[in-house]
């Protein structure tokens, strides 16, 4: 693979080439191991904490790579502990806890299985903020079917960070 796409794809500093790998970020840092990591082309891929020390817009990026891994067949293996990250890369996880796995599944259905089935619902009442848990049916939310999830779309932190800064999501 040619290292030059590659770097340029991961967003990495040109002028940084000609200096040493210890003066880097923590963030130029994992540019480079992924970097790394991508110059075979693997068949197979492991990743420990990818997005760790990236900015928000680092963090898109990479995950965006990732993805683009998947896609083409690359199998990930990922170690993290941001489970946003998890959330969104994985089609299978296993939580360890002492050594041993404590939960292995889809992220979908452990977010089902462990649900509370309520709403939050934030709402003002007389000037003052107030948070309260429904459940669907205190909304007046009858289906035929069990309701297995409901979200609202505010968006994450992540997202206005990317709006506020000019760093929009891409994709």
């Amino acid at each position: 693979r040619d290292i030059m796409p590659l770097l340029e794809r991961l967003e990495f500093k040109m002028d940084y080439l000609k200096k040493p790998v210890a003066s880097y970020s923590k963030g130029m840092r994992q540019r480079v191991s992924m970097a790394r990591a991508l110059l075979g082309n693997p068949d197979i891929l492991f990743l420990d904490e990818p997005t760790s020390g990236l900015d928000p817009s680092g963090a898109v990026l990479f995950r965006e790579i990732i993805e683009e891994e998947r896609k083409k067949g690359t199998t990930v293996f990922l170690t993290t502990h941001n489970m946003l990250d998890a959330d969104l890369l994985c089609d299978r996880v296993a939580f360890l806890a002492e050594g041993s796995i404590a939960a292995l599944d889809t992220p979908e259905s452990l977010k089902e299985r462990y649900s509370r089935k309520t709403v939050q619902v934030v709402y003002r009442k007389d000037g003052e903020r107030v948070q309260r848990d429904f459940t669907p049916e205190e909304l007046g939310l009858t289906f035929l079917e069990d309701i297995v999830s409901i979200h609202s779309q505010e968006p994450t932190l992540e997202e206005v960070f990317l709006k506020t800064t000019g760093r929009g999501l891409t994709g």
